[in-house]
């Protein structure tokens, strides 16, 4: 299967460095190679190529001015070894400031989404893993970098085994600002050849200047253990997106779990919201404008022997472990990974990922990226997938969204192209609007999907309509408190309704509405029954 929990496949070999090789892939077939402005909008989807070799990012920042990138390379000079790469784009996504840095006879490297980080306009932090490789082994330790506005390092600062015998790896999958200026990172520690001390997850807190205040591991037995998102919750304590698994189990051994601690990282409760039958995915975690944790993963459906299929599973949890909803999104696809999630400005949840859609027919990439976008409440808003590149067995991963000041979506991934797409691995970079359009005017291509059940309670007509929509609906004797909210695509509310008995028609004045998309949404018992998309024009 196509594993996307870790770079613990590089410890095989020094020189094996084509691991990245096997990074996400992204799905639909939106291509637009082009750049231009539509209002206050500006749009873009192209590729970067530093170092005509191996180039990707896994991290973004969106700022006023434009865009901060971080990005991994392959230094084609001296022995291939990994270095990073921090860039600045302006608005278009033009390259203002690029800065890279490595070590001689050493890897450093990024994890995942949430590497790089801003305190103020001086100061920026990056942390990922700094790596040498010893006669038998490697020697991990975790790293955080300070830069000044113009990325020149300002101070270093490296955590794990400082003296041989170098048989403890360390690495850092992510950090986050924490309360009182200082730090948490969260990744793993990993003893080698010890299988009574398989890896654990690593819980590194540190002051303003990255100096160590404590440190706490979690896992036991023999299953292996890793630390991949961390967000500090507002009674202080701490929230790690995590996952465990079996090295030698066939299917059913990669489980998400969700660990809550309080602020001195003593472990309170866990939750593991996987399939104990097939293979899930790891979790990433964000904090949702209410304080509670908003925690997204995948659901496996399916073994078929290293791979699966899986939905996207979305969870919203109080900090006491009270889980206020838990649901599963779209259909099943064939080694769908979900990559990153991010609380919106307007409390909109995004989550963005990429599957394996080679099987879909040949008119479609090997990998193809994915955004999903959701309410506070978890109900679907709209969904969209991606490809820059469309050659049969070339790779589109989409590895971090984040919203940007004009209210459009900024991505960052990776495309590997395979003929007839041509070039070498290359950073991708697209800029859309809140719908996730590439183009102005793509709403059409939104996809609205139920989340409760199959059955119709309602159904609109005409549609599209122009000056009033009826909507007639047939509810059954057991629903109860029918509401009806209308919602734009971008998940703004419009008007909510109550229906009157369990069926009849209701006529929906829309002479005062802006042309477009909207969402109809019936809700009752408490979950949502029903969504249907109409057009005003």
């Amino acid at each position: 299967m196509r594993s996307l929990l870790s770079f613990k496949h590089i410890y095989n070999s020094p020189k094996a460095k084509n691991f990245f090789a096997f990074g996400l892939i992204l799905p639909l077939v939106i291509i637009y190679t082009t750049e231009y402005s539509f209002g206050q909008i500006t749009y873009f989807n192209k590729r970067l190529d530093f170092n005509n070799n191996y180039d990707e990012s896994r991290s973004i920042l969106a700022l006023d001015s434009g865009y901060i990138m971080a990005n991994i390379t392959v230094d084609s000079i001296y022995n291939y070894y990994f270095h990073i790469i921090l860039t600045k784009l302006n608005k278009e996504g033009e390259e203002i400031i690029h800065k890279e840095y490595g070590f001689e006879g050493s890897d450093i490297f990024f994890g995942n989404p949430g590497s790089l980080l801003q305190t103020d306009t001086a100061h920026f932090f990056t942390s990922g893993t700094k790596r040498f490789f010893t006669s038998d082994w490697v020697h991990d330790q975790g790293i955080l970098i300070c830069y000044n506005s113009v990325f020149d390092t300002l101070w270093t600062k490296c955590y794990g085994e400082e003296t041989a015998p170098y048989d403890t790896a360390f690495m850092i999958y992510q950090l986050k600002r924490s309360q009182n200026n200082s730090f948490i990172f969260t990744g793993l520690r990993y003893q080698n050849g010890n299988v009574n001390h398989a890896s654990r997850i690593w819980l590194l807190k540190t002051d303003s200047l990255g100096n160590k205040l404590w440190e706490k591991f979690y896992g036991e037995g023999e299953e292996y253990f890793q630390g991949h998102s961390v967000v500090q919750t507002n009674d202080g304590g701490f929230v790690i997106g995590a996952a465990k698994f079996e090295i030698h189990a066939t299917g059913g051994y990669v489980d998400p779990l969700i660990i809550k601690t309080d602020s001195l990282g003593n472990e309170e409760w866990r939750i593991n919201p996987g399939n104990p039958h097939v293979d899930d995915n790891k979790v990433m975690v964000a904090l949702a404008q209410d304080g509670n944790i908003i925690a997204g993963t995948n659901y496996g459906t399916e073994q078929h022997v290293d791979n699966r299929d899986a939905v996207v599973k979305i969870m919203k949890i109080t900090p006491d472990g009270t889980v206020l909803w838990d649901n599963n999104y779209l259909e099943p696809q064939w080694d769908n990974f979900l990559l990153n999630i991010t609380v919106l400005s307007n409390s909109n949840i995004i989550a963005n990922g990429s599957y394996t859609s080679y099987y879909s027919g040949e008119e479609y990439p090997f990998i193809m990226g994915w955004i999903l976008c959701i309410d506070s409440s978890g109900n679907q808003l709209w969904y969209k997938e991606y490809a820059l590149l469309t050659g049969h067995m070339s790779f589109n991963d989409l590895y971090d969204v984040r919203e940007t000041p004009d209210g459009g979506l900024i991505g960052v991934g990776m495309v590997n192209p395979t003929v007839p797409d041509t070039g070498t691995n290359d950073i991708w970079l697209m800029k859309m609007d809140s719908t996730g359009c590439l183009f102005a005017g793509c709403d059409t291509t939104v996809v609205v999907e139920e989340t409760a059940v199959s059955q119709k309670y309602f159904k609109l007509y005409p549609n599209p309509a122009n000056e009033y929509i009826a909507l007639e609906y047939d509810l059954g004797y057991n629903t109860e408190n029918p509401v009806v909210e209308i919602v734009t695509l971008s998940g703004v509310h419009t008007e909510t309704f109550r229906l009157r008995g369990i069926r009849g028609i209701k006529i929906v004045d829309l002479r005062d509405r802006q042309t477009g998309t909207y969402i109809i949404r019936l809700t009752a018992n408490g979950k949502t029954l029903q969504n249907e998309k109409f057009v005003k024009f």
